[in-house]
């Protein structure tokens, strides 16, 4: 398909491949019916997608229609379905008739083709109520699978109620695939003490996912951790022999450490036995015939009780005959296995032997990754996914242009080698602290990358789009939270790192500091080699603490300069937030806390500098708050949060993220007593 300039400028997403539009209007008659040829009804047995039409129709546009099927010559809306065009292709046009009223058609070449179809005519009318513009729209996808990665297991559980918006969202932007991602967060037998208090999913919670997402499209795919990530598992009494170092179990719970360490001990029979009865378990829930193993950041492998193995055949012989084992295990049930590609690309002898025993989910993050990686696995014949990220995690509010830098690349190397899809993951790191809303942006950037084959469209013109049509504004939304966003000197990562330098850092009860070696080392990665000090190689929790805050003294350092932007950026939001209505004031709402968060985050970085004897920018033109101003608000917004939290998650780890706010206002408090 050729691209038309969309000269009427019109906000969709993904934006079609196909357009013309002269800039007329035809306007939705009062009263009409959408009508279902005999082929499209076959398509909509439920009949979902009339009910979404006539729900917008009524929602957006103030309209009534009735809905029809068989003789639908006479209805202004019609659906249908032509088998001789490509599959998941669509057609649309929305025509004059001499009366200036509204005639749309909207042909699928298949049922999800009519799907999409349907999906582009819901974001006419949303953007424009009953007067529409004239099209004519020709669209299909460039990757055939265009999946959602959520993260449920590092500290939020999303309601049910939750799960389902997020999948009208998926829908209405045209992807076809979501994973949820477990490792201890859902009720697994024999593993109650893992999962116990983290507001795990339950067997009722998948099926009547699982039944929703069909009914949108949607494929749901298990996913949970098999091999790395393991940290709840192997703290509990039953399988903490199980681990690399089963030594650690025991460690007080640090939210570092549940990211880098834990790997299951594949010389154990009882390894894999565990990951068998935990596919068992969850595979007959779903529809799906995939099955997501994940397999990624196996740190510990060879490291530990595998060692003296590892030195004998490798890592890489030892990751892919565990890895082996699993898939064929799957594939005798007749399920597709897929999993990360991280490790596989790192050991060339496991990428041979795995590159045709499952879909590799080949991911990376970076803002300006090249296609190196993509083209090597492309290269082996392995079917891939290109995994980029919304990047939201370890903040409060999300790093816009290093989202689309990243999806947008990933997506043009996964167009341009073949991938069979690209899955857009959305982590939650450290607690999983940011609201789910602040994941949009990057859900649209996904579904426009993923949709087209890259970012070709331009940013700006995205952005514009999603303020238009998920915000409700006619722009400046985006580029708030992109403003905001950068204004952060001492983020959520900062505090985590800073305060879990001490390994009892969130116990309430006085104690005596001692320093965590496993978050120094973390620590050293994140400052890089050109620190003049090591973080590790400090004596003692203070002056660790002190190392870090002196690398990154110059950013914590500009607090004061940095305020003052963000109350110029709350003030445009604020602006903003008057024009939005209904469910949209919620995204202005969750904004304006997340700056209130992230202001009180950032003197709170500038007073610990203070603290260490490390100088600080000087603040002109700003007041500056107290330590205990500073704390009091740290402790305001962290009350906030959690109301807010628990109006769209389940309790969950609610807690864990609370004790980083109270532990950093208590650590700021001791700023006065410091001096």
């Amino acid at each position: 398909m050729t691209p038309v300039t969309n000269r009427a400028d019109i906000p969709l997403i993904p934006t079609p491949r196909l357009l013309r539009a002269d800039g007329s209007i035809a306007v939705l008659a009062a009263i009409g019916c959408i009508g279902e040829g005999a082929a499209a009804a076959a398509c909509d047995a439920s009949g979902r997608l009339l009910r979404l039409i006539r729900r917008d129709l009524e929602t957006c546009a103030g309209l009534r229609w009735r809905a029809g099927r068989g003789d639908v010559g006479e209805c202004a809306i019609r659906l249908d379905v032509d088998a001789a065009m490509a599959a998941q292709s669509y057609r649309l046009d929305v025509g004059r008739r001499a009366d200036g009223s509204a005639s749309v058609v909207i042909v699928g070449g298949d049922a999800d083709g009519l799907r999409y179809g349907v999906q582009t005519f819901r974001q006419l009318v949303r953007h424009s109520g009953p007067a529409v513009p004239v099209v004519h729209i020709e669209d299909a996808p460039v990757l055939p699978v265009r999946g959602y990665y959520l993260d449920v297991t590092r500290g939020r559980m999303p309601t049910l109620a939750s799960l389902k918006a997020l999948v009208d969202v998926l829908e209405l932007h045209k992807y076809n695939q979501l994973q949820l991602y477990v490792e201890h967060t859902f009720r697994f037998d024999g593993l109650s003490q893992a999962w116990r208090g983290t507001g795990a999913l339950g067997a009722d919670d998948i099926l009547e996912l699982d039944e929703y997402c069909a009914k949108a499209g949607i494929e749901l795919v298990p996913s949970i951790s098999t091999f790395g990530h393991q940290y709840m598992a192997l703290r509990t009494d039953r399988y903490a022999g199980l681990g690399e170092f089963p030594e650690q179990a025991g460690r007080p719970f640090s939210l570092i450490e549940r990211m880098e360490h834990h790997t299951l001990n594949p010389l154990m029979d009882e390894s894999l036995a565990l990951a068998k009865r935990l596919i068992d378990q969850y595979a007959p829930l779903f529809r799906s015939r995939r099955f997501n193993i994940c397999a990624d950041e196996t740190f510990d492998l060879g490291k530990g009780r595998s060692a003296d193995r590892a030195q004998a055949v490798g890592v890489g012989t030892l990751y892919a005959g565990y890895l082996t084992e699993l898939c064929s295990y799957l594939e005798e049930r007749g399920l597709q296995p897929m999993m990360w590609a991280d490790i596989a690309v790192g050991h060339p002898q496991a990428l041979e032997r795995l590159r045709d025993k499952a879909i590799l989910l080949n991911w990376q993050y970076e803002p300006d990754v090249d296609e190196s990686r993509t083209a090597l696995v492309a290269s082996t014949g392995a079917v891939q996914y290109v995994c980029p990220a919304v990047h939201c995690w370890n903040a409060l509010l999300p790093r816009i242009d290093t989202a689309w830098n990243n999806i947008s690349r990933m997506a043009a190397y996964g167009a341009a080698h073949r991938a069979e899809g690209i899955l857009v993951t959305d982590w939650g790191d450290c607690g999983h602290v940011n609201d789910p809303v602040m994941s949009l942006p990057g859900l649209c950037y996904g579904a426009q990358c993923g949709w087209n084959g890259g970012g070709d469209c331009g940013q700006a013109a995205v952005d514009r789009a999603i303020d238009r049509l998920e915000y409700g504004v006619e722009g400046g939304f985006v580029d708030a939270l992109r403003r905001a966003s950068a204004c952060t000197t001492f983020g959520w990562d900062d505090a985590v790192r800073y305060l879990e330098l001490d390994m009892h850092a969130y116990d309430h009860a006085d104690h005596r500091p001692v320093l965590n070696g496993d978050v120094a080392a973390f620590c050293d990665v994140c400052v890089g080699p050109g620190a003049a000090e090591r973080v590790a190689g400090a004596a003692d929790v203070r002056q660790a603490r002190g190392r870090l805050l002196k690398a990154f003294a110059a950013r914590v350092g500009d607090a004061g300069v940095r305020d003052a932007e963000l109350m110029s950026v709350r003030e445009r939001l604020g602006r903003l937030l008057g024009g939005m209505r209904g469910d949209r004031v919620r995204f202005g709402g969750s904004a304006m806390l997340a700056i209130e968060g992230v202001a009180a985050m950032n003197w709170a970085g500038w007073h610990l500098l203070r603290m260490h004897g490390i100088g600080c920018t000087e603040v002109r033109g700003v007041r500056v708050p107290s330590a205990e101003e500073t704390a009091c608000r740290l402790e305001e917004w962290a009350e906030a949060m959690a109301d807010a939290w628990r109006e769209s998650s389940r309790e969950s780890e609610l807690r864990r993220v609370t004790d980083v706010a109270w532990a950093l206002a208590d650590e700021v408090r001791r700023v006065e007593s410091a001096r």
